[in-house]
């Protein structure tokens, strides 16, 4: 929700597709519900946008490959459309990214498959010619944004947590500065 909300506030036209019919956005956000795995609905809510920001992720307790499916889905109907622009969630810890030694073993047990999955996604991505950006924020939290955060693809990076909020800006940020394309910023405090 912090991307729309702050998707809003900048002025920019949001169309979110989501699978719940019970999900509500502020005016004038136009909603469209399906399933990600549904290529046409997929298509007929990107055509006419300059770019996609994709949160996909899943439950630990009931995983399901829907970042490496669903981003599959997406790409192909960002081609069909001629939407080049997609930014999709990961996560550090994902393929050449690291997490704390606290982080490891929930991350190497719980996480496992969903990990996976992303690395999965991230991959076939790089196959695509598309502009993309797979962001592996930290640990994720409800708390106030700050403005301000490191990013970078190196292992230095390692652990820390970030605001949901400062997440939301810096993937607006990179949808509109291209700073990142066709890599894989870590982004903590």
């Amino acid at each position: 929700m912090q991307v729309i909300d702050q998707a809003i506030a900048a002025a920019h036209e949001v169309t979110a597709f989501v699978r719940s019919p019970a999900f509500k956005a502020p005016p004038p956000v136009k909603v469209v519900t399906g399933s990600v795995l549904d290529a046409d609905a997929v298509a007929a809510a990107i055509r006419g946008h300059d770019a996609v920001f994709s949160g996909l992720g899943t439950k630990p307790w009931r995983h399901e490959d829907i970042c490496s499916q669903g981003t599959a889905v997406i790409a192909a109907a960002m081609k069909q459309v001629g939407v080049k622009r997609l930014v999709v969630m990961s996560s550090q810890g994902v393929g050449d990214s690291s997490v704390g030694a606290l982080a490891k073993p929930f991350v190497s047990v719980l996480l496992r498959k969903s990990f996976h999955d992303k690395g999965v996604m991230e991959e076939a991505l790089a196959a695509t010619d598309l502009d993309w950006t797979a962001l592996r924020p930290g640990l994720l939290t409800n708390g106030t944004a700050r403005g301000a955060w490191r990013t970078g693809e190196q292992l230095e990076l390692v652990g820390g947590k970030i605001a949901r909020a400062d997440v939301a800006a810096f993937a607006l940020r990179e949808l509109a500065e291209n700073a990142w394309v066709r890599k894989r910023p870590v982004v903590v405090w």
